[in-house]
């Protein structure tokens, strides 16, 4: 079995053990979780720089994503931002059984954690995996932009 496989599966059962722990303590369940939109991370352990996704009751329902630096402006300046990937409303959620609403949320959870891994890539210098934020193009990360081109940030 390959690295990459073994690394596959370990995260979906950390994420399936995560998912889990949420629902057995009714945290998607319950007003005050819903009324807080306060997000759950999941980090993803042993990757790059372990970056997070989130899972976030809403009025609506329940979202998933992950937030990252978004650079704009005339002269660009990191702020933060939030990409929701994902959504559940509270009427499909609650149509189905607990063992169903698991399985969905997991699916869409592995759907989100497996879009934000793709987003990284290797820098051609220094051969560290980075997120495309923190990348002037698909193969230089910033800090080795500035080393080998003199970019300044």
């Amino acid at each position: 079995m390959t690295r990459g496989m073994v690394d596959v599966k370990s995260m979906k059962i950390k994420a399936r053990d995560w998912v889990d722990s949420i629902f057995n303590q009714d945290a998607l369940n319950t007003e005050e979780q819903i009324k807080t939109d306060c997000p759950l991370y999941f980090k993803l352990s042993g990757f790059a720089d372990e970056p997070e996704v989130y899972l976030r009751s809403t009025d609506e329902g329940v979202e998933m994503g992950y937030e990252a630096t978004q650079w704009n402006g005339p002269v660009p300046a990191p702020f933060p931002g939030v990409y929701k990937k994902h959504s559940l409303s509270w009427d499909t959620l609650h149509s189905l059984e607990k063992k169903e609403q698991q399985e969905l949320v997991l699916d869409l959870l592995m759907k989100t954690i497996n879009f934000r891994k793709r987003q990284y890539r290797k820098c051609q210098f220094c051969g560290e995996r980075v997120a495309t934020e923190h990348r002037i193009d698909q193969n230089t990360c910033h800090g080795c932009a500035s080393e080998h081109f003199g970019v300044v940030y």
